[in-house]
């Protein structure tokens, strides 16, 4: 059911261009889409309720498309949980319940439901993507599937962690 909400929803995002496969996770669609913050999860995963058209909205998690950031669930040493607690503060912070945002290059995740997505807010003259700025403050790293996993515990122990 909530696939088949998801595949819905992204045939309306996608519009007349909807003649594409929108169950290929090689699927994507540019946007930009505007939505809500609802809650954030971690660093590097916040749920959206997205508008798909008048009266109607659609609520999903968001994967933030081209970084990593530490583990909330299961880390493997302490200065990881630390890590990911000042990551997940900061989206907290700068994405409260509420706020607007929008979504880009919107597509499947590889599980649990949920999209890959570039994520912004607005700071009253410009867009700023959530993952730049979780890079810039070095609570997260440029990561795209496929690649290694950062070993969280090493970098901390090297002095990378913040």
């Amino acid at each position: 059911m909530r696939r088949s909400l998801i595949c819905a929803v992204a045939v309306v995002l996608a519009g007349p261009a909807a003649a594409v496969d929108v169950t290929s996770r090689a699927t994507i669609f540019a946007g930009p889409y505007e939505g809500r913050v609802v809650r954030v999860i971690d660093g590097d995963t916040v749920v959206v309720r997205v508008g798909v058209w008048p009266g109607m909205s659609a609520e999903t998690s968001v994967r933030i498309r081209g970084i990593d950031a530490p583990e909330m669930r299961g880390p493997d040493c302490e200065a990881e949980r630390d890590w990911a607690e000042r990551a997940t503060a900061h989206v907290e912070r700068h994405y409260p319940e509420g706020a607007a945002v929008r979504l880009t290059e919107v597509s499947f995740g590889s599980f649990a439901g949920r999209v890959v997505a570039g994520l912004a807010r607005h700071d009253g003259e410009d867009w700023i993507s959530l993952g730049a700025e979780l890079i810039g403050e070095d609570l997260a790293v440029a990561w795209e599937p496929g690649e290694d996993r950062p070993d969280w515990c090493a970098m901390a122990e090297a002095g990378d962690a913040p």
